[in-house]
């Protein structure tokens, strides 16, 4: 069994931001256009009215940060945003970028170096993965919320066929080549993330938890493998599939199987 530890997220992560990736996703691939969705749906939250403090959990460079300054300056000069994040790396070149109204910090967690009833947001794109006490985590965040506060969660669905495909054709090359392991993941499953958000006192704000990001293909290195097509033919055939898909009412065990997201917006339960 993988060993996923705090240290190896940390040093899979510090490696990433060594390899010089782009800030914002590509959104003329597959996985950038996934991507930038979410940063966007996050960004048009914190663009709410109602919204003055939010945090942002897994901050890493500030991508998210620096999409809201572009496509709401006005907003994102009146709004307090504080970045955390486990990669000192990251966090460095967050800074770098300088941002009005926005603070990054180190932090390792599961704890959060905050009051309670501090942030009218939170926002984790990608991050309970990673984490390996969940359960106090959301615990924090539901404290260091406000009581009219909500969390934008974004998670991988490890119930998607294409991802658990993905995954063991990424461990047999490994092992093939006698490549480490990132281990960097520790995937949960709606039935247990429900669970979870439940106990830490959140409830479904706006709806309930959804599968999000249909993936009817397989893809290796932003080429289609099932079906086989090229970077830019599989691109273009992922857009109609949203188009097709996303509007429509598919039945459970199809969101289940084919969705590689799971999406959630809560807010605080009155006893919380």
């Amino acid at each position: 069994m993988l060993d996923v530890t705090s240290a190896s997220v940390r040093a899979y992560f510090d490696r990433e931001v060594g390899r010089g990736r782009r800030l914002l996703p590509d959104t003329s691939t597959v996985s950038g256009l996934g991507a930038y969705r979410k940063y966007h749906e996050a960004v048009e939250l914190m663009a709410s009215p109602a919204v003055s403090t939010v945090l942002d959990v897994g901050c890493n460079r500030g991508s998210i940060e620096f999409l809201f300054h572009d496509l709401q300056p006005a907003k994102a000069n009146r709004t307090q945003v504080r970045g955390i994040d486990a990669s000192s790396e990251a966090i460095r070149h967050a800074r770098e970028l300088k941002l009005p109204m926005c603070d990054f910090q180190v932090n390792d967690g599961p704890t959060l170096p905050y009051p309670s009833a501090t942030f009218d947001l939170v926002v984790m794109v990608e991050v309970i993965e990673h984490v390996l006490d969940k359960e106090r985590l959301l615990r924090e965040v539901s404290r260091v919320l406000t009581p009219s506060g909500k969390l934008y969660l974004t998670t991988p669905n490890p119930e998607c066929w294409p991802l658990q495909m993905e995954r063991a054709v990424w461990a047999g090359l490994r092992t093939l080549f006698r490549r480490p392991d990132p281990a960097k993941d520790v995937f949960i499953t709606q039935r247990a993330l429900d669970a979870l958000l439940a106990s830490a006192g959140f409830r479904a704000a706006d709806a309930p938890a959804r599968f999000a990001w249909p993936h009817f293909f397989l893809d290796f290195f932003g080429w289609g493998v099932l079906p086989p097509l090229p970077p830019k033919v599989l691109y273009w055939y992922q857009r109609k599939c949203l188009a097709l898909l996303d509007p429509a009412r598919l039945p459970d065990w199809v969101n289940r199987r084919f969705q590689w997201s799971l999406v959630t917006v809560l807010g605080k339960s009155s006893a919380a």
